[in-house]
């Protein structure tokens, strides 16, 4: 930021659930983090009171629509599953996106604008993330005793995904971006 010129601006890296400040934050963005906390209640709640009046942004997912849009492509669909219940097992909100509608007056929040966005593509490197997410979530699908048999030779995986979006001459989808966000009231009684 100072190489940039901006001195206004400072950062603060902290546990989600410890944040110490003297000084109210002017926004909490966060994006991802809520999915995958036990009591993401209780962090919106804290979070309210480190932010002074103006906002709260939260941006999260929601794998609905991925997983519907999935559907038409075998392997594409298998891939998008095995992701899906490897996360959910493992203890993650996977509608937490959606969940922040009710989650944000929960916390003393106003009711949230929200947002939904899904990125759509079908080049190699859009098709590798499925592959890339894969490989990353190995252990953990071993962990949750699920299994990688039903995508066949995975060292080939990544091929095949890709012939098999690019022979369907259409696009694929990621999971959807839900971004919620809300101002804090200027006045305690506001709210």
């Amino acid at each position: 930021m100072a190489e940039a010129g901006l001195h206004n601006v400072s950062f603060t890296q902290s546990d989600v659930n410890q944040i110490a400040s003297d000084k109210p934050f002017d926004a909490a963005v966060g994006r991802f983090i809520l999915m995958f906390l036990p009591d993401p209640l209780a962090v919106l709640r804290s979070l309210f009171q480190l932010v002074r009046s103006g906002g709260v942004l939260a941006s999260e997912n929601s794998f609905a629509p991925f997983l519907v849009l999935s559907a038409r492509l075998p392997l594409w669909s298998a891939s998008a599953s095995l992701i899906f219940e490897t996360l959910q097992r493992s203890g993650a909100n996977m509608e937490m996106g959606l969940a922040l509608y009710r989650m944000f007056p929960e916390a003393g929040l106003p009711l949230p604008a929200m947002h939904m966005e899904m990125l759509l593509g079908s080049d190699p490197e859009f098709i590798r993330w499925m592959y890339d997410t894969l490989c990353s979530l190995r252990p953990q699908v071993q962990q949750a005793g699920l299994s990688l048999e039903k995508l066949g030779d995975f060292n080939t995986l990544q091929e095949r995904l890709q012939d098999e979006v690019t022979a369907s001459n259409n696009v694929v989808t990621w999971p959807a971006y839900v971004r919620v966000w809300a101002r804090k009231p200027t006045s305690e009684a506001s709210h």
